[in-house]
C-alpha cells in the first residue's frame, strides 16, 4: 500500500465555525465532532497536516443578506453586504482572544505556525499547524494601523477582500454562469496594504478579488502570487474562479492556487449539491496542471466554509483525493508538490519581511 504524503491546505473556516458570537460554549477542535469538517481528530485520520485557519468575520445580526438576483435564463449573482470597521475589529479581537486560549490549551496537539520552519515541522510531526489567516480586511483601516499589531498576534496571511466592498478593493460577487470581470481594481490603500504585508512578511490572498483588482495585484507584489481557495473557471464558470489568464499570471511569478473543494465551483451546471464524484475535484486539479504546471498547485478546501460532496464527506476523505490523483495518472512527485511542497516553497518567500524590517512599525503615512 503506497503512503500518501501530509497535506497542507490553503483555507478553512474551522475558527469561524468554532468560535461564533453566539455560542454559549464554544465547539472543541480536540474533540472528535460530528459538527462540521475538521478537528484534530478527523485531521489525523486524514492525513492534514496543517493550513491555512481563517478568521472570517460575519455581517452584523441585524444586517439582512440580500437576496440572490436572477434573470430570465437562470443566471444568478449575489452580492454580501458591506461591514463596518469598528465592528470587524471587535469580532476579529474576540476571535484572536479564543484562539490563543485554543492554542494554551493544546499545546501537544496545535502548532502556531507564525515561520516557515513552523510550517516545515507541521508536516513531520503529530502536531495539526495553524497559520493564522484573515479572510476579508475590514478590520484593518485605509492607513493599515492595525496592521502591526495582527502581525504581532500572529496573523501571517490576509486575503484583503471577501465577496463584499471595503477600503481596498471590490469583493467578486457570487453568481453563475458570471465573470470576476466586474467592478473597479485596488483602491490606493489596498495597494498600500499589500506593500506593507510584504514588508512585515504576511502572505497576501488573491482569492475574492475581482478581476481588476487581481491584475493590479500581480502588478504590485514582487512576491510569489497566491489564490489560496479557487477553482477553474474553464471548467465553472462561477464568478468566485480564476480564468486560464489569470491561472498563468500566478504560475508566471512563481505562485501557487490552491484548488477549492466547493462543489458550486466545481460542478459546472450552476447547482452545489453533494452529489457531485470527487473526480470531478480532480478535473480541476488536472485542468490546473496543466495550464500551470504542477509546480504551482496545491489544495485549498474551504473546510466549514463550504459544501463538500458526499464522496469526500469531511477531511477524513483527503486520502481518498490523493489516491483518485494516482488512478488519474499523477506520479508521486507531483501528488507531494500539490500535498503540501507547492505551498511550503511559496511561503518561504512571503513569511520572511522585507530587508529584516521591524515587525512593530511601518512607515508613516498621513
Amino acid at each position: 500500500m503506497t503512503c500518501l504524503p501530509a497535506i497542507f491546505d490553503g483555507h478553512n473556516d474551522t475558527l469561524t465555525r468554532l468560535f461564533p458570537r453566539e455560542a454559549n460554549s464554544p465547539q472543541s477542535i480536540f474533540e472528535h465532532g460530528t459538527e462540521g469538517h475538521l478537528d484534530v481528530p478527523r485531521a489525523i485520520e486524514g492525513g492534514l497536516a496543517g493550513g491555512f485557519f481563517a478568521l472570517f468575520i460575519r455581517s452584523k445580526p441585524d444586517q439582512n443578506p440580500p437576496e440572490p438576483e436572477r434573470d430570465d435564463q437562470g443566471a444568478w449573482t449575489w452580492t454580501p453586504p458591506a461591514i463596518d470597521h469598528d465592528w470587524a475589529l471587535a469580532e476579529t479581537l474576540r476571535l484572536l482572544d479564543s484562539v490563543d486560549a485554543m492554542f494554551a490549551a493544546g499545546t501537544s496537539s496545535l502548532r502556531r505556525c507564525l515561520t516557515i520552519e513552523d510550517v516545515r515541522n507541521s508536516i513531520s510531526d503529530a502536531r495539526l499547524g495553524i497559520l493564522l489567516h484573515i479572510e476579508g480586511a475590514e478590520m484593518i483601516s485605509p492607513h493599515c494601523t492595525e496592521l502591526p499589531m495582527l502581525y504581532e498576534r500572529g496573523i501571517r496571511s490576509i486575503g484583503p477582500v471577501w465577496s463584499r466592498p471595503n477600503c481596498f478593493a471590490t469583493g467578486i460577487r457570487f453568481g453563475w454562469p458570471s465573470t470576476n470581470d466586474i467592478g473597479p481594481g485596488l483602491t490606493d490603500a489596498g495597494g498600500q496594504l499589500i506593500r506593507d504585508c510584504e514588508t512585515l512578511g504576511i502572505a497576501i490572498d488573491l482569492s475574492h478579488m475581482n478581476l481588476r483588482s487581481f491584475m493590479d495585484a500581480a502588478d504590485i507584489a514582487t512576491k510569489p502570487l497566491i489564490a489560496t481557495h479557487c477553482g477553474c473557471h474553464a471548467l465553472c464558470k462561477s464568478a468566485r474562479n480564476l480564468t486560464d489568464e489569470q491561472l498563468r499570471i500566478v504560475a508566471d511569478s512563481g505562485g501557487v492556487v490552491g484548488v477549492n473543494f466547493y462543489t458550486g465551483d466545481l460542478r459546472g451546471d450552476g447547482q452545489s449539491g453533494p452529489d457531485m464524484p470527487l473526480d470531478r475535484l480532480a478535473d480541476h486539479v488536472l485542468h490546473m496542471c496543466e495550464v500551470m504546471g504542477d509546480d504551482h498547485v496545491a489544495l485549498g478546501s474551504d473546510f466549514d466554509g463550504a459544501k463538500m460532496c458526499d464522496e469526500l464527506g469531511d477531511v477524513r476523505g483527503l486520502p481518498k483525493l490523493l489516491a483518485g490523483m494516482r488512478r488519474r495518472g499523477f506520479a508521486e512527485l507531483a501528488i507531494a508538490k500539490i500535498a503540501h511542497e507547492n505551498w511550503i516553497r511559496v511561503l518561504h518567500a512571503h513569511l520572511s519581511p522585507i530587508a529584516n524590517a521591524p515587525t512593530h512599525i511601518l512607515p508613516a503615512r498621513p
